[in-house]
């Protein structure tokens, strides 16, 4: 029995270990965040196949402590941003806020959240950002007020489109999770090309959202269709 026991352990954690190597190396980065921490930390747990290495920017103490479960601090080398960058397979900001939209969409590198997604996006690597916080017709900034100036809704469109063209990918959680872990990722860097704002309209034609499902209702679907992970988990849940 004992035996068994430590073969099965020893199996186990050879499984384990095969499964890490395998999860694909990923940079969150992280800015501050004005809402929605927990829930972000929450969806990315759930996550698969990726190895998370969080780095840290000034003032994101909060944020960091929801994520830190997730995986590993590092640190930035400003001194070697490129090679530094190697070790990675993709980059996600979780929190993108509408100052560091403002900054790369601009062409500026004013604070290290600004030089590390443009370096990354300099190097060609997978660039993701949610955006909960920067786009300013998101559901949490009309509940924080922010959504009150058509003008201003539209410059951040604007500069959401402009990462866009800059070979980022932006959406919800959902549809970046889509992105960053379905298993073709190809027509996702086809589409981003032509300029499209959003992960959603990047993926509309090859994945089905939880948005969508919920929208429409789960009769419309069956776990037959090609759903993301969350909306698959949505309608078994709903089935049962």
């Amino acid at each position: 029995m004992d035996a068994q026991h430590f073969n099965d352990n020893t199996i186990k954690a050879l499984v384990e270990k095969v499964l890490a190597q395998m999860a694909k190396p990923t940079l969150l980065v992280l800015t501050a965040a004005n809402g929605y921490r927990q829930e972000i930390a929450s969806q990315l747990d759930t996550w698969q196949g990726i190895h998370w290495h969080i780095l840290t920017l000034p003032h994101t103490q909060n944020e960091f402590a929801e994520v830190q479960h997730l995986g590993t601090q590092v640190q930035w080398d400003a001194s070697q941003p490129v090679t530094w960058l190697n070790q990675y397979q993709q980059v996600l900001f979780p929190f993108l806020d509408i100052a560091t939209l403002a900054e790369v969409s601009s062409g500026l590198h004013l604070t290290l959240a600004g030089q590390v997604f443009q370096y990354a996006l300099m190097k060609g690597l997978p660039t993701y950002a949610l955006n909960y916080q920067c786009d300013l017709t998101s559901e949490l900034n009309q509940l924080l007020g922010l959504a009150n100036n058509p003008a201003m809704c539209q410059r951040a469109t604007s500069q959401l489109a402009t990462l866009a063209q800059l070979g980022a990918i932006t959406g919800s959680c959902a549809e970046i999770q889509a992105a960053m872990t379905g298993p073709d990722r190809s027509d996702i860097r086809t589409t981003r090309s032509a300029g499209s704002v959003s992960a959603a309209t990047q993926k509309s034609s090859a994945y089905i959202t939880l948005n969508e499902v919920m929208s429409k209702g789960v009769d419309a679907f069956s776990l037959q269709d090609n759903l993301t992970d969350l909306a698959a988990e949505y309608l078994k849940q709903q089935q049962t």
